[in-house]
């Protein structure tokens, strides 16, 4: 037997995942660059706020060496299809493993410990940002197959030695609005300013005006999201509670102490803020609430010396008109066994191309309880017949006009790396949709 070979084990329970938080602590802080959203306290609330709460069930696979945790690997399996542990939003997701010369077949072997104990038939791994401990190993694979994937937008605050200096590479157009828009909503509201909420009592009632105001911008749009979601919302208030004991919580307001224009938040984990969400009230849409807000964000790092900017994933318009790079993110999917295969076969020929009028109309009547049996017979066919059909991202977005139409000179710089490792591409300006790769949230939830 090889003495470095870890024992691994699949921890099914709450019990046991509770157990498991000093352990995973202390393996999460030996990390190089550890990830928030690989953290106990994370995917500890992502399961018992969402997971747990929608019926999944429990699946980390843990690497034990000489009494020591080596590798965990958080997961659920959601009607048959084996997933990362996640809020089920777009959070970068990944596996965390020791560091050492063996890693990489550590990851290995604990794939094969997976594949002999599972009794899901597929997998789908999202949103895994380069260089990731997993994504070397799905490479490698002949049944895992690329899906979706794409570009994070991100700012290198570190190039800038602050915000006059990087403010210089903006398009002239809009730094002249930015001023513009500034001068108008402070001749309204001459008290408007930008505000970091720093009590465990306020974060909910922010945290709240955020997801209303993003539910009525994603209603006119046609969208939902987490904040739909009660359960995800309750999730990220706890998260973001735990973040601010530790000094990680970046929540703020765009407000004069009366009328609040836009909020939003972020957290910062070794020297990168994540920037998770934010809303702007519509009624105030002409002073650009939303492009002020972010301005304001990006200053406040550069205050506190923070290096990446990160938007996360979803290579949206409004993210480019501020990025310098792009973060490559990689999602993969494939079979676990034969009956994996039937149902990716089934998929890939899609058989199905929608319900008949008469069988939606019988579908309809039928009791609340069938129609959730029904719900949960197709959910596993859904989930991996939307992420066989996603667009793969092959390349950093193309040039494209700014906003205004003109072209300008860039001032950006070219690629190179990110301080973590992490391979960026100069920032291309392109316009266009974000890529939600295979959103759970966009399927609605059954109590299994």
């Amino acid at each position: 037997m090889n003495p470095s070979a870890p024992a691994f084990s699949t921890v099914t329970e709450s019990k046991g995942f509770q157990s498991l938080r000093q352990p995973w602590n202390a393996l999460w802080e030996s990390l190089e660059h550890p990830s928030l959203f690989s953290s106990f306290d994370w995917c500890w609330n992502a399961w018992t706020h969402v997971g747990e709460r929608r019926g999944y069930r429990l699946r980390i696979v843990c690497g034990w060496l000489d009494g020591r945790l080596v590798l965990i690997w958080p997961m659920i399996e959601d009607s048959g299809v084996l997933r990362m542990l996640t809020s089920d939003t777009l959070e970068y997701r990944d596996l965390l493993v020791a560091g050492s010369e063996h890693a990489s077949r550590w990851v290995e072997e604990a794939w094969s410990h997976l594949r002999a104990t599972t009794r899901a038939g597929t997998f789908v791994f999202q949103n895994l940002r380069r260089p990731n401990a997993l994504g070397a190993t799905l490479a490698q694979m002949r049944n895992a197959k690329p899906i979706g994937g794409g570009w994070s937008p991100v700012v290198r605050l570190d190039r800038f030695a602050d915000w006059d200096a990087y403010a210089s590479t903006l398009t002239r157009s809009l730094v002249s609005d930015q001023r513009r828009q500034w001068k108008r909503v402070r001749l309204a509201m001459p008290g408007m300013s930008f505000r970091l909420i720093g009590s465990a009592d306020a974060i909910g009632p922010v945290m709240d005006w955020i997801a209303l105001h993003k539910a009525a911008w994603g209603e006119e749009r046609g969208k939902r999201g987490w904040f739909n979601a009660d359960d995800t919302l309750v999730l990220l208030k706890s998260v973001a509670k735990s973040a601010l004991d530790e000094g990680r919580l970046v929540l703020a307001t765009l407000s004069d102490g009366n009328a609040t224009i836009s909020a939003g938040w972020g957290f910062v984990c070794g020297g990168e803020f994540l920037f998770y969400a934010f809303a702007y009230d519509k009624a105030y849409a002409t002073y650009s609430p939303s492009r002020l807000f972010v301005e304001s964000l990006l200053q406040h790092c550069f205050r506190n010396g923070i290096r990446t900017f990160d938007f996360m994933p979803g290579d949206v318009r409004y993210k480019r008109v501020w990025a310098t790079d792009y973060v490559r993110v990689e999602s993969y999917l494939g079979a676990l066994n034969r009956r994996g295969a039937l149902l990716l076969c089934l998929c890939n020929r899609r058989p199905v191309f929608g319900m008949p009028d008469a069988l939606r109309d019988a579908y309809r009547i039928l009791p609340a309880n069938w129609r959730g049996a029904v719900h949960r017979r197709l959910r596993g066919y859904r989930m991996i017949n939307h992420a066989l059909h996603l667009a793969l991202a092959t390349t950093a977005p193309p040039d494209a006009l700014p906003e205004n139409g003109r072209s300008e000179p860039s001032h950006r710089n070219p690629p190179t790396e990110h301080p973590s490792g992490r391979q960026c591409g100069a920032r291309q300006g392109a316009a266009g949709e974000p890529d939600p790769g295979l959103s759970p949230s966009t399927l609605p939830h059954t109590p299994a």
